[in-house]
């Protein structure tokens, strides 16, 4: 009897340490920046994006709208950086300076349904590079939902990022 107990404890423990299956993840392998004039480049060279992409790599931040939203967002590449996120440069048409950032692709959630998850587009419209000036941080991302159909609770007002970019006038993100 003590012995099926603890096969249960463990058992029991995985499952929670796992999120009982929350965690799955599936590649988004390619993506489009909508603007052809906007180019992204790794800062230590790695990688230059630019039209259609491949994904040049992958960051494993999941957040979603119950876990970050708001100024919170602003601060979130800290984290980001910590689970994969990459320091770029980004050069867009309305400004002759490259702006700082930092960019987050994440793999996509299973349960997720809508384009968001089969491809990345990445657009950034031009109030956000605007928002961006004077040192401050600007974010752009796009999201997807998770479907309900095998879910113990609602999900349906759960956003998921697939990808998250920070951008600034200057490099404040380090």
């Amino acid at each position: 009897m003590k012995y099926i107990i603890n096969i249960f404890t463990i058992i029991t423990t995985l499952l929670i340490f796992t999120g009982c299956g929350s965690t799955y993840t599936k590649p988004i392998p390619s993506g489009v920046i909508e603007n052809k004039e906007i180019v992204i480049s790794a800062d230590d060279g790695s990688f230059e994006i630019k039209g259609e992409f491949s994904t040049p790599f992958v960051s494993e931040v999941h957040y979603h709208s119950y876990n970050i939203n708001g100024s919170r967002f602003l601060k979130g590449y800290r984290r980001a950086l910590e689970f994969g996120a990459k320091h770029v440069r980004v050069k867009v048409p309305s400004s002759k300076n490259k702006l700082y950032g930092v960019l987050a692709l994440d793999n996509a959630d299973v349960r997720g349904i809508g384009a968001g998850v089969k491809s990345y587009k990445i657009i950034i419209p031009e109030a956000y590079v605007e928002a961006a000036k004077g040192r401050k941080i600007s974010v752009v991302y796009e999201y997807y939902h998770l479907d309900n159909e095998e879910s113990f609770s609602d999900l349906s007002e759960v956003k998921k990022y697939s990808w998250v970019l920070w951008i600034s006038d200057e490099d404040i993100f380090r």
